[in-house]
């Protein structure tokens, strides 16, 4: 099985070579920054997405407070008036 970070290399390098048929200067630049972060995502350590996925279900399954609700599509706000001089 391959890893993550195997994959993520062997994008990049397929990136660099594309790079070096292209003569677009945008093309080119496109997939050197691309390779550039590909490369630089499959040698950083993976953080705890999972713990993260986790901490964020939890916190959506708390109860909320009425004026924690999001406001519904069909609520408008009121804007006060200004009273009319007599």
């Amino acid at each position: 099985m391959v890893d993550r970070a195997d994959e993520l290399k062997e994008t990049a390098a397929q990136c660099l070579a594309l790079a070096h048929t292209t003569s677009d200067p945008q093309t080119r630049t496109a997939l050197l920054t691309m390779a550039q972060r590909l490369y630089e995502r499959a040698n950083t350590p993976p953080a705890d997405y999972e713990a993260a996925q986790r901490a964020f279900n939890d916190q959506q399954m708390l109860p909320r407070s009425p004026m924690q609700q999001p406001a519904s599509p069909m609520q408008q706000q009121q804007q006060i008036q200004p009273k009319k001089a007599k």
